[in-house]
This record gives structure tokens, C-alpha cells and sequence, in this order.
């Protein structure tokens, strides 16, 4: 039996060679977006339901899912660093105000 790129080959008595396993697929950004975008949408209860729709392993579309909302998308990327502006400003104001009252409630005594 000889294992090479992803490819199992095994001799018969004939000395033939037989295929056993595919190689493995690959799927256009656009496709990925799509199943993605469906899946978000809540059309299928699972995801072993919207994968089968479309051709795909449970697996392959489990990944794609974990890997999309770890890594945010070039529209909401910019709107993630602009929130986190935003807190970041909020924080130190609110800091600013903490220790304003603290002044204030001791010089009031």
C-alpha cells in the first residue's frame, strides 16, 4: 500500500491500482460568503442540514463558521476598531468622573 498526497494506492492481484480516497476540494470566496450569509440568516436548523444543501461535509462548513467569527469581515473590521475607540474614550471619561467625585465628596465635608 503506498500513501502519497493525500492519495491511498493499493495493489490488486492484477497489479492494477485502485483510488481510494478524493482529493480534497477547493471553494471560490464567493461560495464560502454565500453558505456563510444562509447559514447567518437562520434558514437551516442545523448546520448538518445547510451543509448537505449545498454539497458540502459538516465539517468543512464547522470550520468556515469558526473561522468567520473569529476573523471579522473588511466592513465590520473597520466598525470593530471604531467601537473600540469609542470604549477606550468611554473608559477614560469615565475614570475622569470617578475621581472628580472623589474630589468633590471630600471637600464638600
Amino acid at each position: 500500500m503506498k500513501i502519497k498526497n493525500n492519495q491511498i494506492n493499493s495493489n490488486d492481484e492484477l497489479g492494477t491500482e485502485s483510488l481510494v480516497s478524493e482529493a480534497r476540494k477547493a471553494y471560490d470566496p464567493e461560495f464560502k460568503q454565500q453558505v456563510l450569509e444562509i447559514w447567518n440568516s437562520g434558514t437551516y436548523a442545523t448546520v448538518v442540514e445547510c451543509a448537505r444543501s449545498y454539497g458540502l461535509k459538516e465539517n468543512t462548513l464547522y470550520n468556515w463558521i469558526h473561522k468567520s467569527k473569529t476573523m471579522p469581515s473588511g466592513e465590520s473590521s473597520a466598525e470593530v476598531v471604531k467601537l473600540r475607540k469609542e470604549l477606550a474614550k468611554a473608559k477614560m471619561e469615565l475614570e475622569i468622573l470617578k475621581k472628580a467625585t472623589i474630589y468633590f465628596a471630600k471637600h464638600v465635608r
